[in-house]
């Protein structure tokens, strides 16, 4: 196997390129799963969304989760990951598992903040932030200094009694439901999402970890508070009539200071946008068009249409 940098499929390489001049008999399109889908509720852009694969890859790239990190990815509690797939289960598991470690950071690197610009100040009793890093602070800074400052305490005291007592790792799943928690809001039942249907012992896993899952409803609306962050989700509950889902007119209002959106893509098909003609598109020009390959009795393959998104036909 080798492997070449700088090379862009469809600019430095075309297909003819591949076939014709290099000699290659096979090219698997292994570009990525696309654009997030943009999910239609008012204000989703406000700060505290972020889409569930743009979190995940800034925890996994960027190595927020280590202690020696100074990767800035900072997370609120309630949480709330919209969507009914595997990514949506993925992404509320690690937010809830990286919550602790947040905060423990956060209230170590305080300390020693305070320990290096006020040591007479450090040997205060009182929890209040210390003035002189207050007064670098704006109010809304100083809200959430505090906040993670009194969780990074509940964590450092639940860790040492348990260590203390038993020796075993802390269970942190108490605390963190108790500030909150993680929520996954499907617009479905559990029954009809993504997840359930592809692998459930994930779906238990995750509900043994603490999630929670909150189903059959579509979000309409992101509530700011006044510093212009999130702080609630506006959902319309959703009911089945007819076999069809709708919606019922019942508005749930969740809690939410971090929102998560894993609520599919949008496949990579730019290849055939900047060389039309390429590809079979599916009707809607969203996917490349589904096809499945069978063995005729001569014993020749075939390759037939489908309306299953999963494939590709061969280039025309």
């Amino acid at each position: 196997m080798k492997v070449y940098g700088g090379i862009r499929f469809g600019g430095t390489i075309t297909i003819e390129d591949a076939f014709d001049k290099l000699g290659f008999d096979h090219i698997a399109i292994a570009a990525g799963a696309g654009t997030p889908t943009i999910v239609r509720m008012k204000n989703n852009l406000i700060r505290g969304i972020r889409k569930a694969s743009d979190f995940l890859m800034a925890l996994q790239l960027t190595g927020a989760f280590k202690k020696s990190s100074m990767a800035n990815l900072q997370v609120r509690l309630p949480a709330v990951v919209i969507g009914g797939g595997l990514t949506a289960i993925d992404t509320a598991t690690e937010l809830f598992a990286y919550y602790p470690v947040q905060v423990s950071k956060i209230l170590e690197r305080y300390e020693e903040l305070v320990a290096q610009t006020l040591l007479s100040w450090g040997r205060r009793t009182d929890r209040s932030v210390c003035p002189t890093l207050a007064r670098r602070l704006d109010k809304e800074e100083l809200l959430i200094l505090d906040e993670f400052l009194e969780h990074g305490r509940a964590i450092r005291a639940r860790t040492g009694r348990r260590a203390a007592t038993t020796g075993e790792q802390p269970n942190f799943i108490p605390l963190v439901r108790s500030w909150g928690g993680v929520t996954i809001a499907y617009r479905k039942s559990l029954q009809d999402s993504p997840a359930y249907r592809l692998n459930h012992e994930e779906v238990i896993k995750a509900f043994e970890e603490g999630i929670a899952y909150a189903e059959s409803l579509s979000p309409v609306e992101a509530v700011p508070d006044e510093f212009g962050h999130v702080k609630s989700l506006l959902f319309e509950k959703q009911i089945v009539e007819d076999g069809r889902w709708k919606d019922s007119g019942q508005v749930v209002d969740l809690p939410a200071r971090s929102v998560m959106v894993a609520a599919g893509t949008s496949p990579n098909v730019i290849y055939e946008k900047e060389h039309p003609g390429t590809f079979k598109l599916d009707k809607w020009k969203q996917f490349f068009q589904a096809y499945a390959v069978s063995v005729e009795r001569t014993g020749a393959l075939a390759c037939r249409i489908t309306t299953d998104r999963r494939g590709a036909c061969p280039p025309t």
